[in-house]
């Protein structure tokens, strides 16, 4: 039996965990979509000690990605979450759709470490008030979104955020597939980064695993970000596929990078 399968965890066992251990999981169905935003407008977001990775890193982390000038390769997650819950108080939240995005950036904390590569998360869209509170409480950049709708029919599956999010992903388009994309996979060995609505800069250890009912899919897709109109084109690829996910607790650079508190990521499985 995996951790993230394992009943309330008791004040005495919660002293014992470290900072990786998981703190939340649940099950998603999501889209997967590989993208592509412009470096110069990435670096208008990117906060204190964040960096813009050098072609060579992105070479030799994400082989299969191809090289665009100008250009950085992200992920945006379209999910329909159930089943989650945060394990040390044995809470399950309702079903709720969420929006995320990841950025492979270069950090270092004060210039004199080494950097690392991480994946930043700016922000999350949701359409649950409770959740958004929640995660903005762990550290978390969410923005709550209650008109954040999904659609489905024979012909396509949508999500759509008026003025600022339109994802269509025709059914037409879809074919079995063994696995997801190596890039997709490859996001998620990278500490997670995010900054908060309180001006700190956090990790956490994130992971996905489980997969299953993996499909190779097309995406139409305009997103509006801080007047940047992001839009697919011929070089998006996108998978549509169960799993299940695992979140640790947030932590400062400290803990994450502690020598004491190595990632054991066949705990975090369970596999």
């Amino acid at each position: 039996m995996g951790y993230w399968e394992a009943d309330k965890v008791s004040y005495q066992e919660f002293r014992k965990l470290t900072p990786h251990d998981i703190f939340m999981s649940g099950d998603n169905l999501s889209y997967f979509v590989g993208g592509y935003f412009p470096k110069a407008d990435l670096m208008r977001i990117l906060r204190r000690g964040m960096s813009i990775p050098s072609d060579e890193v992105i070479a030799r982390e994400f082989p299969t990605v191809k090289q665009r000038k100008g250009m950085i390769p992200f992920l945006t997650l379209y999910s329909r979450c159930k089943n989650v819950r945060e394990h040390v108080f044995d809470g399950t939240v309702r079903p709720y759709l969420e929006v995320n995005f990841f950025f492979p950036v270069t950090y270092s904390r004060d210039g004199r470490e080494p950097e690392r590569l991480c994946s930043f998360m700016p922000l999350l869209y949701l359409d649950r008030l409770l959740q958004t509170v929640g995660g903005c409480a762990l550290g978390l950049r969410k923005e709550f979104h209650p008109k954040l709708r999904v659609a489905e029919d024979e012909t396509a599956c949508s999500f759509n955020i008026p003025n600022i999010l339109d994802a269509s992903f025709p059914g037409s388009s879809m074919e079995e597939a063994e696995e997801i994309d190596p890039f997709f996979a490859q996001i998620f060995t990278k500490p997670t980064l995010t900054f908060s609505y309180f001006h700190r800069t956090d990790f956490y250890t994130t992971q996905v695993f489980n997969i299953k009912n993996v499909y190779k899919a097309s995406a139409d897709i305009e997103w509006n970000y801080k007047g940047n109109l992001i839009k697919s084109d011929e070089h998006t690829f996108c998978n549509l596929a169960d799993y299940t996910f695992t979140c640790s607790r947030a932590m400062s650079y400290n803990k994450y990078f502690h020598p004491e508190y190595p990632v054991d990521w066949a705990q975090i499985t369970g596999q």
